[in-house]
């Protein structure tokens, strides 16, 4: 009886010992394009909205310009004709990805090894936002903004051809943003709605067709994000809620060489309030939880913590906050490659893989920043450090506010 006990536990544990190699070397694939998936939100989303920005981001619950309809529609309100106008840079940071397999002799995967621990995530292009408010009658407030709200970079992808030679690629992903909205204001209680158009552009991807092929192609996709804000006394409360989208992607230039994705972007719901300690003080906290989790089902959502303050000065402002964004997924993820894809296959064919793997990516990111006011221009400009250095970044942005609606009724009264 003991020995049979025995053989059990040794054919059991053999058995999770297969398993657990079976999920290792079996990595999920069809998450997403590459870029999209949740895990490069680290990296690939620019934190807009300067003066945001310095307060950790918790204004969801501050009424502001154009600028704060990106946090919450309904927090945006204004009383003449405004242009804003912002940039941003931020440094690189190491590639998260390890590649896990390989078919090539030895020699070339130590050489790709030493090659990929080098590599590093870049923003390709400068970012930013270009936004305009105005307000047509006391109770409302409309904007327009374009803005670049993902950024990112590969700065170089070597692969070798079956001829022997080696390409260089710099698989690029930019989404840019379009945002049209409309806010109504009865006493305390203001209600917004974003109209979103994302345009994604996928240029020199890691789909690896028979000749290297340059990878490029474009999606866009609707959202909708309706906001609510309210203030009374010195409390404020804000609530906003991006609603998910569905897109059929398929990635390639021609037909034997489509990879499909049913890509799934997922919905975000944010909170918070505010405080107005004194009149030249005020504290945020918000946070925000995105369902990241419904792109993948071994991804954790993401829940963010965001927390700020604003102090006033007689011609300026100070800002400090920290945002807490925790790391939705640690380990392997399958790259589609398609150098091996007999002629004449289908596209819904499996494609071969290259195999990566996702490190801890936790950040807890400290923002400070300030805004000078002039007459008719208020100049902001914002810092964002990450402290854990999981995935490095390091991120500044400036911001010009013009009031032009005072500066065109000054002229008319001259």
């Amino acid at each position: 009886m003991r020995i049979r006990i025995i053989l059990l536990t040794i054919l059991l544990s053999l058995c999770l010992a297969n398993m657990a190699g079976y999920d290792e070397n079996n990595p999920p694939d069809h998450i997403a394009p590459d870029f999209l998936a949740a895990f490069y939100d680290h990296y690939s989303v620019n934190l807009l909205n300067a003066s945001s920005l310095g307060m950790g981001g918790a204004t969801v619950a501050i009424q502001g310009g154009v600028e704060n309809a990106m946090t919450n529609p309904a927090a945006f309100k204004t009383d003449q004709l405004t242009i804003y106008f912002e940039g941003m840079g931020k440094s690189s940071t190491r590639e998260m990805n390890s590649y896990l397999e390989y078919e090539e002799p030895e020699e070339i995967k130590r050489s790709e090894r030493e090659a990929a621990e080098s590599q590093k995530f870049e923003t390709g292009i400068p970012a930013g936002i270009l936004g305009m408010g105005l307000s047509p009658a006391p109770f409302m407030s409309l904007g327009v903004s374009l803005s670049i709200p993902q950024t990112i970079r590969y700065n170089i992808l070597e692969r070798r051809l079956p001829t022997g030679a080696f390409v260089d690629r710099y698989p690029t992903m930019v989404n840019y943003q379009t945002a049209l909205t409309i806010t109504g204001h009865i006493d305390e209680l203001s209600i917004g709605m974003n109209v979103i158009y994302n345009y994604y552009t996928f240029r020199e991807m890691r789909l690896i067709a028979p000749h290297f092929d340059n990878v490029r192609y474009e999606k866009g996709v609707f959202r909708f994000q309706p906001g609510a804000f309210y203030e009374k006394d010195r409390f404020a409360f804000g609530v906003t809620y991006t609603f998910a989208a569905e897109e059929e992607i398929r990635m390639g230039n021609q037909e034997p060489y489509y990879h499909i994705y049913d890509m799934h972007f997922p919905a975000s719901f944010e909170a918070g309030t505010s405080y107005r300690y004194s009149d030249d003080l005020t504290v945020a906290l918000a946070f925000e939880y995105e369902m990241t989790s419904e792109q993948y089902g071994q991804f954790d959502d993401r829940l963010k913590m965001k927390i700020g303050f604003e102090k006033q000065f007689e011609e300026y402002a100070l800002r400090g906050g920290l945002i807490s964004i925790p790391g939705v997924y640690e380990g392997a993820f399958a790259i589609p490659i398609d150098e091996h894809t007999p002629p004449g296959d289908f596209i819904y064919d499996p494609l071969p893989y290259d195999y990566g793997v996702v490190n801890k990516a936790d950040q807890l990111l400290i923002t400070g920043g300030f805004t000078y006011y002039l007459n008719d221009i208020d100049i902001n400009l914002t810092f964002a450090k990450d402290v854990l250095q999981n995935m490095d970044l390091f991120q500044i942005a400036g911001s010009v506010n013009l009031k032009l609606g005072q500066i065109l009724a000054r002229s008319a009264s001259r």
